[in-house]
Parts: structure tokens; sequence; C-alpha cells
């Protein structure tokens, strides 16, 4: 166990280090594309993880809201669920007003359906995890400013499907996107 607990004191030590150091270059006129790119991400992943925004009026921080990457997961693990199980009228609750007539019953189930044709009914629900819009993977400690994407991969009778649920700061549904586990691009 003291190993652990060491660990994990190092693990805590090196993600001050690496805030730091971020700010440190921020301070020195780096961009967060230059800052991305050091650290193998996007300049947006690059913000979102280390930078805060100001509010103009005010001056103030611009806090991401209370939403938590556990809670996007669970979130995204729930929509899959739900349309799994048939139970549209309580996806509905979770959908944005505006996206409700373009995700309608018809359309999402018929869309399950074409699934369900394919790969058999759902089994289990891996690899659930949080990315930006643009495909950044996000980590445990950062702040969610925005627009994310549950990601989950569903295991299915016969293949795998990939899951994406675009997630507001509010935690309500604005898109779902079903594809192939091998697909290249992807809207969001």
């Amino acid at each position: 166990m003291d190993e652990i607990v060491a660990a994990q004191a190092e693990l805590e030590r090196s993600k001050r280090s690496l805030k730091q150091a971020v700010q440190e270059a921020r301070a020195n006129g780096r961009t967060w594309a230059d800052i991305g790119q050091a650290l193998g991400m996007t300049r947006q992943a690059a913000f979102k993880r280390f930078g805060h925004a100001t509010n103009p009026a005010d001056g103030e921080p611009i806090s991401g809201g209370d939403m938590s990457i556990d809670q996007v997961r669970t979130l995204t693990e729930q929509v899959f669920q739900l349309i799994s199980s048939g139970d549209y009228a309580s996806l509905e609750e979770l959908l944005h007003p505006d996206v409700r007539s373009e995700l309608s019953e018809g359309l999402v189930m018929d869309t399950w359906s074409r699934v369900l044709a394919e790969v058999g009914a759902l089994e289990t629900q891996v690899d659930i995890h949080v990315a930006l819009p643009g495909g950044d993977r996000l980590e445990e400690d950062e702040e969610l400013l925005g627009t994310v994407v549950g990601v989950t991969t569903l295991n299915c009778e016969a293949g795998e499907v990939m899951g994406r649920v675009a997630v507001d700061h509010e935690l309500r549904v604005v898109g779902l996107l079903l594809v192939s586990s091998d697909h290249q691009s992807l809207p969001f």
C-alpha cells in the first residue's frame, strides 16, 4: 500500500508541475496551439485542461458549471440503455427541447432497429469516456466547458458499435450518433 500512496503523491506533484509549466509558458507568450502541440493534443483541449475563461463584462472567471466527467459518462450509458430498451419517453426527458423534434421517436427507434439488424441486441457498454467534439479524450481532472461528447463502445451480440452523445453544459442531450466502431470521420 505504501507504493500506491507514494505513486499517488508523485502523480499529484507531476500534475502541479505540469500546470505550473503551462502557466509559465502562457506568461512567456506561448499560444494554446504551442502548448497543445507539446502535449500531443489540440489547442482547444489544452485550453480546456489548463486555461481559464474570463467574462469580458466583469473580469470574473467563467466556470464550466457543475458538470463532471462522471455525470457525462453516466448519462451516456443511460441514453443507450434507454434506447436499447425502447424507452423513448424517458430518453426524451434527457433531450434538449431544441433537438426533440430532430431526434424524434421514429428516427431514434428506426436507427436502433438498423443497429439490431446488423449486430444484434446490446449486451454491454465499455470504454465509456468523455471527449471534445473534435475527438480529444478528456482526463479526469479537466474542467468541462461547453458541449462535450460521451463516447461508449456498445458490445452487441454479433459486433460492436460506437455510441456518441453530445451533451451541453446543463447535462442535456443535444446530439446522438451511432456508427461502426472503425468509422473515421465523425461530425461530433
